[in-house]
């Protein structure tokens, strides 16, 4: 009797790692000659957003620089750019993207 629950055991212990090495983990996918030019869309229009963001960070740039000179420290933050004059609101960023601004250093990003 011992014999037959451990080897029921077994195999539902064998069984059960099978399942769990079974994950629905997203592979990446191949290129193929059919998948092509689909992700080379998707290649170039996260580019297009990102170089989107970039022409209003350099903008943005030239702005925290400007303040830098002028009042002879970083901005705090980005509304302080808007609340001094110095722009007339924040652009908005890129779909699934933001701007993000390091007080400290003067660094913008898009990410």
């Amino acid at each position: 009797m011992n014999m037959k629950i451990m080897k029921i055991l077994i195999l539902l212990t064998i069984t059960l790692f099978i399942f769990a090495g079974c994950s629905k983990k997203k592979k990446e996918e191949e290129l193929t000659p059919l998948n092509a030019p689909a992700k080379y869309g998707e290649t170039m229009g996260r580019a297009m957003k990102k170089a989107e963001g970039m022409q209003d960070v350099l903008n943005l740039k030239n702005e925290i620089n400007t303040f830098l000179i002028q009042e002879g420290r970083y901005p705090q933050s980005l509304q302080e750019l808007v609340d001094k004059g110095y722009i007339k609101e924040i652009p908005k960023s890129p779909e699934n993207m933001q701007f993000v601004y390091d007080p400290k250093t003067g660094t913008i990003d898009v990410r």
